[in-house]
């Protein structure tokens, strides 16, 4: 068959004027080699799909009929979990019980894993999908994986019956569930995204995952530019917007014959990018690996100098992972045998496919995107800062790392199973959180899991954020507070928590702790109607009896101090009376006396409401249900939608759900 004449003008702003030019130039027997390309249909068909893959060269299209395909030799790719109700099985990993989440070493088998699933523990990480992150991300979800997923596979047999019971058919090869490997997210607008899938993880049907030997160099492969490109030129010019990764597209992906030592040489160079990232991740307060904020990984005198210098570590680490990255796609051009113009003409036509569409001209400022998640503003990482302390004052995070008593963990190898509570935290020898301080512990705790907004009360929130503060900085301790609400734009601390909306603690943690579509703030702000008075539930020290604990030895010894305080006014103005200035005053102090008990009667209405609900909190239903009955009293939309919609008859599923069906308050 004769050649075919295709122009290529993706590169080009003025698309008609070119085209125009080009025509032109055609008709006259003048051929422009950037956007002519003369090329036999039939070579087209090399490629799986056969695309129009005109502007690449025959060499390039060759590629596909003479390397072998990825999958083969011991590797697989493949599609996993779709629970077909994620809002039901799946939550964010800090919401749920830690001894209810499976545990291993790099020795566990997957078997291992499975059967602790029979003994009590039900929560597994789950891989499914997530932002734009190569080499290294972290799995912020688990999923209800109790008995071998005995309440999923049912869910999926009901929920699509024509499967006849195949629950396999839709939560797809699960004898590859708990497997070290790679994954990915399968549809994203922007390039391919490999990263390392820990053992003793599940992977779901939007994280598809990857699976063979020597994972840390084929993990460089596949980030590669020549494989990208390969994967790229088998996607249809609609799929630009919104790529689908599919397992069976990487599985005939072209790959290429790989030496000994440039295994050894791109495992290397891929363990430096995955550490690299890794070590921004455990400033991180979210993450499994997080160990410090970024402020307190640091020495220097200010908190602004400290955050400089932050930004500069984050900036330091962008040039090196794109600097590790060429060398990456340099042995892998070598390995695909692309050089020269072929080279060029691949990493030109990446850059106008998979960047463009995101405002960028090249990978290197691809990867600058994704860790600039990172380096955030000053007030951030003082927002991070006073997270850490509140996580701290409630005994979920060790102050002794802040302090240097203790040293920084090391951490375990990337392909290793998550550990059940983060490095940072304060546990016990098992690995889960304590029940009582150690000895010798440098700062009180609040076991109670109660802080309240009161000045004079010794678990006062602002107090024992303040104790962190002298734990640390000591004789400074004042300075460097004055510092952090200059650099939350605040006068005092007290300020910044007991403002509800942008730009105070609460709204700061809400967006902190939500991740991947969930919403799991696990510090609860109870606020007065005026926001005069507040107090803070932490979310895992909830039982039946927590509020009216609050209520008894909080609420209840505040209410009598000022009826008392206004019993003293009261007696005042019969002395002074009502004229003159000092009556006048006093007049003044009385109103605002009476509108704040006024407050805070109707706060502790509202908290006893809750109250005598008699509900028993089950975490495993998640932070939203089990805010939702506090939804008069949280500054948060979303405690009352799922009130009502618990109300309504929805989640019936769940424990709270069940508990308001058989008190006759939920519909049945």
């Amino acid at each position: 068959m004769s050649e075919a004449l295709f122009l290529r003008l993706l590169s080009y702003e003025d698309k008609a004027a070119v085209l125009a030019e080009a025509i032109t130039a055609t008709r006259e027997g003048r051929f422009i080699d950037s956007l002519n390309h003369s090329v036999d249909p039939d070579s087209f068909e090399q490629i799986p799909g056969s695309p129009f893959a005109y502007w690449v060269s025959e060499r390039i299209r060759r590629l596909f009929s003479e390397l072998p395909p990825f999958e083969g030799e011991g590797r697989t790719a493949k599609q996993g979990l779709t629970t077909a109700d994620d809002f039901r099985f799946v939550r964010t990993w800090w919401e749920t019980l830690p001894e209810k989440v499976v545990s291993g070493t790099s020795k566990t088998t997957p078997d291992e894993f499975r059967q602790q699933t029979f003994l009590g523990k039900q929560w597994i990480p789950l891989a499914k999908g997530g932002a734009y992150s190569p080499y290294y991300s972290d799995v912020h979800l688990v999923v209800n994986w109790e008995r071998d997923g005995e309440e999923v596979k049912s869910w999926i047999c009901q929920r699509y019956d024509y499967l006849n019971g195949k629950w396999e058919w839709v939560a797809k090869n699960s004898e590859y569930y708990f497997k070290p490997g790679l994954s990915w997210p399968r549809r994203t607008t922007s390039g391919i995204s490999i990263r390392c899938l820990p053992s003793g993880s599940i992977f779901g049907d939007k994280g598809t995952a990857a699976f063979m030997k020597q994972k840390a160099a084929w993990l460089g492969i596949l980030q590669s530019l020549p494989f990208e490109s390969m994967v790229g030129l088998q996607l249809a010019a609609a799929d630009a917007a919104a790529r689908s990764y599919e397992a069976g597209l990487i599985q005939r992906t072209p790959v290429p014959k790989v030496s000994a030592s440039d295994l050894t040489r791109l495992a290397a160079l891929t363990q430096s990018c995955v550490q690299l990232k890794r070590k921004l991740d455990t400033r991180n307060e979210t993450s499994h690996i997080f160990n410090l904020p970024a402020l307190l990984q640091l020495n220097n005198i200010t908190l602004a100098e400290r955050s400089t210098l932050s930004n500069s570590e984050v900036n330091q680490a962008q040039s090196q992972l794109a600097g590790y990255q060429q060398e990456i796609n340099n042995i892998a051009f070598h390995l695909y045998g692309i050089e020269g113009t072929d080279r060029q003409a691949m990493e030109a036509t990446l850059a106008v496919n998979e960047w463009s569409a995101r405002g960028e001209e090249n990978e290197a400022e691809n990867f600058a995107e994704d860790i600039e998640r990172v380096a955030v503003d000053h007030r951030q990482l003082t927002a991070d800062l006073l997270s850490y302390f509140v996580g701290c004052a409630f005994g979920r995070w060790d102050v002794r790392y802040a302090t240097g008593a203790q040293s920084a963990p090391e951490l375990p190898d990337a392909f290793a199973p998550l550990p059940v509570c983060a490095p940072g935290a304060l546990t016990s020898s098992d690995g889960l959180p304590v029940r009582k301080a150690p000895p010798s512990y440098p700062l009180r705790i609040d076991w109670d899991g109660i802080l309240v907004d009161h000045q004079s009360n010794d678990d006062d929130i602002i107090h024992r954020v303040r104790d962190v503060f002298e734990l640390i900085w000591q004789k400074r301790a004042e300075e460097i507070e004055r510092e952090a609400c200059e650099l939350l734009d605040v006068k005092a601390l007290r300020d910044y928590f007991r403002k509800p909306a942008a730009g105070g603690f609460w709204m700061d943690h809400v967006k902190r702790y939500s991740k991947s579509r969930r919403k799991a703030p696990i510090y609860w702000l109870l606020r007065s109607s005026k926001g005069n008075y507040a107090i803070w539930l932490y979310y895992h020290r909830l039982d039946k009896d927590i509020l009216f604990k609050a209520l008894l030895n909080y609420v209840e010894p505040k209410l009598r101090l000022e009826e008392n305080n206004l019993t003293q006014l009261n007696q005042r103005r019969q002395i002074v009376g009502t004229s003159g200035r000092e009556g006048k005053q006093l007049e003044k102090e009385l109103d605002r006396q009476e509108s704040f008990l006024s407050e805070l009667y109707d706060f502790r209405d509202k908290l006893k409401r809750a109250a005598d609900l008699n509900l028993e909190p089950d975490l495993n239903d998640g932070v939203v249900l089990n805010i939702a009955p506090l939804w008069e009293l949280v500054p948060w939309k979303e405690a009352e939608k799922y009130w009502k919609e618990l109300l309504d008859g929805k989640y019936e599923w769940s424990s709270i759900a069940k508990q308001l069906r058989r008190r006759g308050i939920m519909q049945a």
